[in-house]
């Protein structure tokens, strides 16, 4: 900056040297002249001078590098906004923030959603339903959040993911098997009912005939109690069509699993073990607690028949653990029966499926349904050889 103004300072008295030389010399003034010419040649000289100096002198070009926190924190917001899950915030306030481009096209808005809409994520649903403006048609969404610190004040965080075309296409497919299910199991029950049907009526027109009655009540009692089997059927489908939709409210689990062991042993006790891993006494899970009861108590059920039916010398034994997690409350039911085997891993959850003899394949259908409803899942689990166990089921919540 100092050369600059040097530079200016000898090009102004230059060009005052340049303007007052001739008048001078005019004027008679000639050693005002060499003096002023003197002037104007020192001018010239710290002119260039100043302009060689500056001309070497290295140039600096300074750039704003952004810091490491910075490019994180842009790159972190692109991410969010390209995101195609939608994606809110809960403020301190308890105002919920659109946090991403999907979000704020959902529901309209810049910033905050109204507070009608802001209320339908304080429920304990994990899947909404809902039409975000008039004239939309209702979807379903998954709704999955986490509570904060409240660092940089934030309260809450929330994801909302569009399951409408996947829950369809599921509806379809559950839809086509039952059919299929349902098509059989009639179908298989009407047929000899027909046949029989029309053998009773040839036989009552016959009555005279010898054994026309023995056979005829035969007959009459096959119709009985095949009618009966389809009426029973009849009766499983629609317990697993109306099952309703849960009262979820925190439970104390030790008192869940108490009530369990005295059903289990008034039906079981003195022919299986029941051996139950309690939790600490305060340990609460949000979830219907009749409907979780029925869950658990047709695996049980079911785990005592398999470990009923192993015929080598062992101790019919049933296990009950539990897991509270942070996500969520999973219950282990285990047996040490003969196992299921691999080809029917899928099929024992399909309705009416069954591979007991007196079985109605309704039991673990009902439950899986019950632990679907709460956002769960109940799977068939794998064993480990060194286990005491040789079947086990995984019910989550």
């Amino acid at each position: 900056m100092r050369a600059v103004w040097q530079c200016g300072l000898g090009i102004i008295l230059l060009i005052g040297a340049c303007l007052a030389t001739p008048r001078a010399y005019a004027a008679g003034y000639y050693a005002t002249t060499a003096v002023i010419g003197l002037l104007a040649l020192g001018s010239v000289v710290a002119i260039l001078t100043t302009v060689i100096r500056l001309v070497d002198q290295e140039v600096r070009v300074e750039t704003t590098t952004p810091r490491p926190l910075d490019l994180v924190a842009v790159r972190s917001k692109a991410l969010l906004d390209h995101a195609p899950i939608t994606l809110l915030y809960q403020s301190a306030d308890g105002i919920v923030h659109a946090a991403n481009r999907a979000a704020r096209r959902l529901f309209s808005t810049e910033d905050h959603l109204p507070a009608e809409q802001a209320l339908m994520f304080e429920t304990q649903e994990r899947l909404l339903r809902f039409s975000p403006s008039s004239g939309i048609p209702a979807r379903t969404y998954a709704l999955s959040s986490i509570r904060t610190s409240g660092a940089g004040g934030i309260r809450q965080l929330i994801a909302l993911t569009d399951i409408e075309t996947e829950l369809n296409e599921a509806d379809a497919r559950a839809l086509r098997e039952l059919l299929s299910i349902l098509s059989h199991e009639i179908m298989n029950s009407l047929t000899p009912v027909i046949s029989l049907a029309e053998t009773a009526h040839d036989l009552a027109r016959r009555p005279n005939e010898s054994r026309s009655q023995e056979m005829l009540l035969e007959a009459l009692s096959t119709i009985l109690r095949r009618t009966r089997g389809i009426d029973s059927f009849v009766k499983g489908y629609r317990t697993l069509a109306r099952l309703p939709t849960p009262e979820r409210k925190p439970t104390l689990l030790k008192g869940l699993l108490l009530t369990l062991e005295a059903l289990f042993e008034a039906r079981w006790g003195g022919r299986v073990d029941l051996r139950i891993n309690f939790p600490p006494s305060h340990s609460l899970a949000c979830l219907d607690g009749e409907q979780i009861e029925q869950a658990l108590l047709n695996l049980l059920n079911n785990a005592a028949d398999a470990a009923l039916e192993r015929v080598d010398a062992h101790t019919p034994t049933v296990w009950v653990d539990v897991n509270v997690l942070p996500q969520g409350t999973a219950f282990f039911v285990r047996d040490n029966g003969p196992g299921i085997a691999e080809a029917y891993h899928e099929a024992i959850f399909q309705p009416f499926f069954t591979l007991k003899r007196d079985g109605s394949g309704i039991g673990l259908t009902l439950a899986r349904q019950i632990a679907l409803l709460h956002g769960g899942s109940l799977t068939l689990t794998l064993v480990d050889s060194s286990a005491p166990w040789t079947t086990s089921f995984a019910l989550t919540i």
